[in-house]
């Protein structure tokens, strides 16, 4: 079977869909990975064909910034998440869709398996079923999906309990309709229509969710609320960890079960300011019997990140 896998640019996308694409490459599929790339070799060392995104779209998360300068000066909040969505997703749409489109002739896969910011999609997904194969999105993050108590996603709002909760987030989820996915899905329609499909009512991320033919959360129920969800939604674990991407740090003998092991990371984007987060897990930490991991993504070593949250120079490795 040809298979075509589409991942977002960034690492926490890419590898994830590149150990689903080693399952089917030993199950002797024929796969091939269109991403960014700055993951071109990391492709095809796992012996995947590889195919860039166009050069309008061919971008490293890792970087984010390059890209939208506004987001390094712009405080953290719902304006934001705001450019953000419409900056590094809605804006890559169209040149993500034309790449798709060409491999939908030159390589004519089976199915098109995509990551679910991945939303170059969409187009085919609003479109003719008949003039596309089958595509399958997989859940790399939270589980993209409207919750019983009405709390919009990304807030992390922990599950409403009392009549008057559930008022409050009424009140929350009003104003992030406004400032975020009322734009966005103006945006997001009004591009839609230059491709000519759409418009679609769901928001952004519930789109991906829910127009995928079969939508594989690489997860499992207990790591999301509780709520009614699609029948296309399916919670499959995560993929299998690829081997040996890089050496085990110094201190991994630590991890030998003595102490409770607590993982921080501030995610793929959110990394210019470590205080937002690694900052106050180590001092909430700090009188704990617990080793604390960071995990980083982008243009910053550890030296760097220990040195962002001490205020002096550090020669260590990954993790405190």
């Amino acid at each position: 079977m040809k298979i075509l896998i589409a991942s977002t640019p960034a690492t926490g996308h890419v590898n994830p869909m590149l150990a689903i694409a080693r399952t089917l490459m030993i199950e002797d599929h024929d796969v091939v990975i269109y991403t960014g790339s700055a993951f071109r070799a990391r492709v095809e060392a796992a012996g995947a064909k590889f195919f860039s995104l166009p050069p309008d779209a061919d971008f490293d998360l890792t970087d984010p910034f390059a890209r939208v300068p506004e987001l390094k000066v712009l405080p953290p909040g719902l304006d934001w998440l705001r450019v953000a969505m419409e900056r590094m997703f809605v804006d890559n749409i169209p040149a993500q869709h034309e790449g798709l489109r060409r491999l939908l002739h030159s390589f004519g896969p089976d199915v098109i398996i995509g990551d679910d910011m991945f939303f170059g999609v969409l187009p085919m997904l609003l479109g003719a079923r008949s003039k596309r194969p089958p595509i399958v999105l997989c859940g790399t993050s939270i589980l993209h999906w409207p919750r019983e108590d009405g709390a919009p996603l990304f807030l992390g709002l922990p599950p409403a309990t009392t009549p008057k909760q559930r008022a409050e987030y009424a009140s929350v989820a009003r104003d992030y309709h406004e400032v975020v996915d009322r734009p966005v899905g103006l945006r997001l329609n009004k591009l839609l229509k230059e491709l000519g499909v759409g418009p679609t009512s769901m928001t952004l991320f519930h789109s991906s969710v829910g127009l995928a033919d079969a939508y594989l959360q690489l997860s499992v129920p207990g790591f999301e609320f509780p709520r009614d969800i699609p029948r296309s939604v399916h919670f499959v674990g995560a993929p299998p960890i690829i081997p040996n991407q890089v050496p085990p740090p110094s201190w991994a003998h630590e991890l030998d079960g003595s102490r409770k092991v607590v993982l921080v990371t501030q995610g793929t984007v959110a990394n210019h300011n470590f205080n937002l987060l690694v900052g106050p897990a180590v001092a909430a930490l700090a009188d704990e019997a617990a080793r604390l991991i960071g995990a980083f993504h982008g243009p910053c070593s550890s030296e760097q990140a220990t040195a962002r949250l001490s205020g002096r120079p550090s020669n260590g490795e990954p993790g405190f």
